[in-house]
């Protein structure tokens, strides 16, 4: 009769679970918003498994929009019909512009030097 001995092999208990509070979780949350960051390496940094700072994610990602650190968002825009533009002839009276940006105005009237026009605008415009 034939025997083979294989020594008896139990798995190491595994250790207690990690326990993180509220403030530790929604830092990390905090931490994963900021345009350009990735949730992987964050993760990794806190020694955390990617899917769980997701499910924090999930969990505390509506708090920190309340604080004001909402992302941007998408603005409704209309698109109107307008007839073209046509080039004026040479002889009429020049037109008026007025570009309002904000709190600032702009109105052209008659002639306008571009390089001047170019210097406004980069001023107003951001």
């Amino acid at each position: 009769m034939d025997t083979i001995i294989q020594p008896v092999t139990t798995r190491a208990k595994r250790g207690p679970y990690r326990r993180h509070s509220d403030e530790f979780k929604r830092a990390a949350v905090a931490r994963t918003e900021v345009d350009g960051t990735s949730v992987s390496l964050i993760a990794r940094e806190l020694n955390i498994n990617t899917n769980q700072l997701f499910s924090w994610r999930k969990r505390f990602g509506g708090e920190a929009l309340a604080d004001g650190n909402a992302p941007s968002q998408l603005v409704a825009v209309t698109v109107l019909d307008t007839p073209p533009v046509t080039a004026p002839v040479a002889g009429s009276a020049p037109g008026v512009i007025v570009l309002s940006v904000g709190q600032a105005q702009l109105r052209l009237e008659g002639t306008v030097d571009t390089a001047m026009l170019t210097l406004l605008l980069a001023r107003l415009l951001p």
